[in-house]
């Protein structure tokens, strides 16, 4: 009640509301920078809290992944990701397999054509490919991320376009905030990520109408959509849809209680209705029927849009056609400026199509309650592109928090909750809760900045009957994408992970293994921390999967005597936010006694977080250890003589010169085999800017 007791009351309108210059798309009944503005039937509220907002509109796209779309964008985690993992027989996870070649993602608009098909045409019209439960598996390989073209069929799946193929989508980013670790719930198709989208699981154990896991399964479920936790707790809802042309997208009609729905009934009318049919042209239809609701005052809490195939980006429909429809959507919220002012619009993908992503998902360890079909992971899968348009995530930034599509309906939760109308999706496992967050993180409340801004123009689209069938296109080059330079602010993340190796264990018969602690600790962790520990060689096996309470810590052993190796042992751990350890040694060789542990503390002096390394050497001989700085620092290598029995301990303030990032590999004399690299970023709670 005490923030409720600052509520200020603002209503603008006109080009005060606008601020910025307003770039018309071209549709009919799209607004234009010359175009007066209506008398605003919206007040705002200011309290530099979630209450703030006064609409949530959910975009949900179709079938793209994020490196497809977005590894090319400055800032974000794309081609230039220096925590990329390896994948079999030392190749980058990059640098594919491709029959008994090899291949790294390549640009569609760059491509050798066939029968004289134009390559940017083919950069919009690039079809598209197998993405169901069984072929996704194969692609995440349990977490190996080594099989995409056998997978798919096609080495169409590593294809990618640039700011110049997506000039509107690169616009979003660049104007609001987008995520780099949000990702699909599924590993699988449309249906399965919809369903999640709508009502936070999929019913893995069957009991009631599900598992519907597999794309095409999705009929006849029976337990709550969060359309209906809406409806119960009074909070105003619609889907905007054609339901004669909508692709199938609109998961509710998944349900029963809606296809069965009584005509005239809540759910019937929010839920499975249409809207007019103003121009018989089911895009401009939605958009023409979102702006009279905004004009009349109606437009509801909650919306989901539903756009037919055209729009939906699902390939062969264009990024051209769906840039279009999005612009066209935001200008329909902009008919009032004060709606557009105080509403929140989400674009996101249902998921990857069966595009290629580098970054390996998430996943529950075994035996975690709701998080798996018939022994298999159901999730998360690949990331998508999610883009938050509002005046709270104005400015170009990222967030790389872990998200998934039950973060947009814990987002709904936690504002219903804050305008005292809580509805509450209760699908959604203990494990999802712990690791997905609820999107928040991508807002700052305090600092709104009203208006919107130019846009490119969308006018020129493509259509879908134009792309039909095309040449399968191939790449011309084979090496890896240049992602554009420079940096990106970058919202704060809840987490605090580190990892060290904690000993060698030797026992009788050959017996040797490696421990390595995981932890995720510090004022910065807030949530569960999810960490992957990956067999590089030697052994055969994993990735092992973990997840990590915030103040919590957990360990584990690898073995590397006889049977793995014999003594050799190569390990990576990875985590969120680009979070990497890579352990090498042998167990046979002096680097057994070398040991380096690190910790983040407060640096004298600055009072700000650094990275603290302890050098410690149980040999009987002294040990010079290096430490070299691989990336965002130019100085060194710093060297340290231990004696035997000692240790020696030196810090690097990462936080005071390098926005928190670090990239450092530690060795040891005598011992070439032995070599430890330690990769992340320091959280302070705060903003920060990309590495």
């Amino acid at each position: 009640m005490a923030e409720l007791s600052r509520r200020k009351f603002v209503t603008l309108s006109g080009a005060a509301a606008a601020g910025l210059a307003i770039a018309g798309t071209g549709a009919a009944g799209a607004t234009t920078g010359n175009a007066a503005a209506p008398a605003s039937t919206t007040t705002l509220t200011t309290t530099g809290t979630i209450t703030d907002v006064q609409h949530v509109v959910i975009l949900m796209q179709e079938n793209r992944s994020f490196d497809h779309y977005f590894g090319m964008l400055k800032g974000v985690r794309g081609f230039a990701d220096r925590s990329a993992i390896q994948i079999a027989n030392g190749y980058s996870v990059f640098n594919q397999p491709n029959g008994l070649g090899r291949q790294y993602p390549w640009q569609f608009s760059q491509t050798k054509p066939a029968g004289g098909a134009d390559p940017e045409r083919l950069a919009q019209c690039n079809g598209d490919l197998s993405h169901g439960w069984s072929d996704q598996h194969r692609a995440w390989n349990s977490g190996k991320m080594d099989s995409w073209v056998a997978a798919k069929g096609n080495v169409r799946t590593l294809g990618f376009l640039t700011r110049q193929d997506i000039p509107f989508h690169y616009a979003l980013a660049e104007n609001w905030t987008i995520c780099d670790a949000y990702h699909c719930s599924v590993l699988s198709a449309t249906g399965p990520n919809r369903t999640y989208h709508w009502s936070g699981q999929i019913d893995p154990a069957g009991a009631a109408g599900g598992p519907a896991y597999d794309g095409g399964d999705e009929k006849g479920l029976r337990w709550q959509t969060y359309a209906e936790a809406l409806e119960t707790a009074g909070v105003s809802w619609k889907v905007y849809q054609n339901a004669s042309d909508n692709y199938g997208d609109n998961a509710l009609a998944y349900f029963s209680q809606f296809a069965n729905a009584p005509a005239g009934s809540a759910l019937a009318v929010k839920g499975m209705g249409s809207v007019p049919a103003v121009t018989g042209r089911t895009p401009d239809d939605i958009v023409a029927a979102i702006k009279a609701d905004v004009l009349a005052g109606t437009l509801p809490q909650v919306s989901w849009i539903v756009p037919d195939q055209g729009s939906s980006e699902h390939p062969y429909a264009t990024p051209a056609d769906g840039a279009h429809f999005v612009h066209n959507v935001i200008d329909a919220l902009n008919a009032d400026p004060n709606v557009f002012n105080s509403s929140v619009l989400f674009v996101n993908y249902d998921e990857n199509d069966g595009f290629f992503d580098h970054v390996p998902p998430p996943a529950a360890p075994a035996g975690t309650p709701g998080e798996f079909v018939n022994g298999t992971n159901i999730g998360l899968g690949f990331r998508v592109p999610m883009i938050a348009v509002s005046p709270w995530t104005r400015g170009g930034w990222v967030n790389s928090e872990t998200h998934d599509h039950t973060s947009v309906l814990r987002f709904l939760e936690t504002w219903t909750t804050a305008l005292g109308t809580p509805a509450q999706c209760v699908n959604i496992s203990d494990w999802r809760r712990r690791v997905c967050g609820d999107l928040t993180g991508m807002f700052d409340f305090t600092s709104p900045v009203y208006g919107l801004p130019a846009l490119p123009d969308t006018s020129q689209t493509i259509g879908l009957s134009a792309c039909g069938p095309l040449p399968n296109p191939a790449p011309v080059n084979n090496q890896l994408p240049v992602q554009e330079s420079g940096t990106r602010p970058a919202r704060a993340v809840p987490y605090q992970p580190n990892a060290n190796l904690d000993h060698l264990e030797f026992g009788s018969a050959g017996v040797m293994k490696v421990w390595i602690g995981m932890d995720n600790g510090g004022a910065a962790a807030q949530k569960s921390a999810h960490f992957a520990a990956y067999a590089n060689a030697y052994r055969s096996g994993g990735p092992w999967q973990y997840t990590v309470d915030p103040g919590g810590s957990t360990s584990d052993f690898f073995n590397c005597g006889t049977g793995f190796g014999g003594g050799p042992y190569d390990l990576t751990v990875v985590g969120p936010n680009r979070f990497l350890r890579r352990f090498k040694g042998d167990a046979t060789k002096s680097g057994k006694n070398a040991a380096v542990t690190a910790s983040y503390a407060v640096e004298p002096g600055t009072g700000k977080l650094a990275v603290y390394f302890k050098l410690a050497n149980s040999g009987s001989t002294a040990v010079t250890f290096t430490i070299a700085s691989n990336n965002y620092r130019t100085d060194g290598p710093w060297t340290y003589q231990v004696p035997a029995g000692g240790s020696v301990t030196d810090y690097f303030n990462a936080v005071a010169y390098n926005n928190g990032w670090y990239d450092f590999t530690v060795t040891v004399s005598g011992d070439s085999s032995w070599s430890q690299r330690f990769t992340g970023h320091l959280e302070t709670g705060t903003a920060s800017i990309t590495g």
